[in-house]
């Protein structure tokens, strides 16, 4: 069994992760971080966040045309993407069956993406 250590750059990292409700993509993350503690590097912040979310301490979001984003809420629940601006959104867990034929794959696991317009968004264009 490897122990991983809890060093000061984790804690920074995931704090600041879980203070942000935006889902924020590790260059979002970094410059973030980088604001308050201009010493953490950008390579400790993509190699923290890559070990955090392989060992389930934080998600990795990959939604369709956006770079992969990061979530401090680790309970079940689906994500929401604007299709104008990008923003991603929590929304509630909606259990989704698994199809009857996979075409010969093993699922191994599977996400739900939504898409749609944020209020900003729907407000913008009203306007335009």
């Amino acid at each position: 069994m490897i122990l991983k250590r809890n060093t000061l750059q984790k804690g920074i990292i995931l704090s600041t992760l879980c203070g942000m409700d935006s889902h924020p993509t590790a260059g979002e993350l970094y410059e973030a971080i980088h604001a308050a503690y201009p010493t953490i590097s950008r390579s400790t912040v993509y190699r923290v966040l890559g070990q955090m979310a392989a060992d389930g301490q934080v998600l990795r979001v990959c939604l369709t045309g956006s770079d992969d984003r990061f979530d401090g809420n680790t309970c079940p629940h689906n994500h929401i993407r604007c299709r104008r601006c990008g923003a991603v959104a929590d929304v509630p867990w909606v259990e989704v069956p698994p199809p009857s034929h996979t075409a010969g794959y093993t699922m191994t696991s599977y996400t739900v993406e939504y898409a749609g317009l944020c209020p900003s968004c729907q407000e913008a264009e009203k306007i335009s």
